[in-house]
């Protein structure tokens, strides 16, 4: 009787954990979240939202070869030290990306899909996504967006250091940031101003008290 009790007790505490363990959507909101489970940092959850029913679906997705996954840029990369070690995934290489983060599929017409892109060692990896069904993927949020309209636009490239609004956003809450290399080539990353707050273009800052004028 007491060895059922013990083991009844570890099931609890177990499933108890796995509970703790799954990132919860409601609580952070739209986006990719780092698995807190994971002593690898290369798993995450992209957290959907769903407009329809005012609730969240999740999708869990691993980081590509040796890159692992930054909770402070929301996606994979080769510059992030896990406290942990690494483990590994299969990919496919090509030559579309120019700097690490997320992009629209230039061959998809329909918004479908997007691209990862992580540089190891020099070169791009790039991993092809498909968005769940019902949505499209935004490239101001770089999210799969059940409530984006698939559009035909010219993608923003750097050609100077700083930030720089995407004037392509009607919400006027994303940004680009770029950096200059030692090369003289630059890294583009893409970022969304945080809660209510907006892009100034004038002082490229995120402010609440700028207007949209997009």
């Amino acid at each position: 009787m007491g060895k059922q009790i013990i083991i009844v007790v570890f099931m609890l505490s177990v499933c108890a954990w796995q509970a703790h363990a799954v990132v919860n959507c409601t609580a952070t909101g739209a986006g990719r979240q780092a698995d807190p489970a994971d002593t690898t940092c290369k798993n995450y959850t992209l957290c959907v939202y769903v407009s329809s029913n005012n609730s969240y679906v999740s999708y869990n997705y691993v980081c590509p070869t040796t890159s692992l996954f930054s909770p402070t840029l929301a996606q994979c990369t080769t510059t992030y030290t896990c406290p942990a070690t690494t483990t590994n995934t299969t990919n496919t290489t090509t030559s579309v990306c120019t700097a690490d983060g997320f992009i629209a599929d230039p061959n998809s017409s329909n918004c479908s899909s997007y691209i990862e892109c992580v540089n190891i060692n020099g070169s791009y990896v790039e991993t092809t996504y498909t968005c769940p069904a019902t949505t499209l993927y935004n490239p101001n949020t770089t999210l799969c967006d059940a409530s984006y309209n698939c559009t035909t636009t010219t993608p923003f490239t750097c050609t100077t250091a700083g930030r720089f609004a995407n004037t392509a956003d009607t919400t006027c809450q994303t940004y680009f940031y770029c950096v200059l290399l030692s090369d003289g080539t630059f890294t583009q990353y893409n970022y969304t101003c945080p809660s209510t707050s907006l892009f100034n273009p004038n002082s490229r800052l995120c402010t609440a008290s700028y207007t949209c004028t997009n």
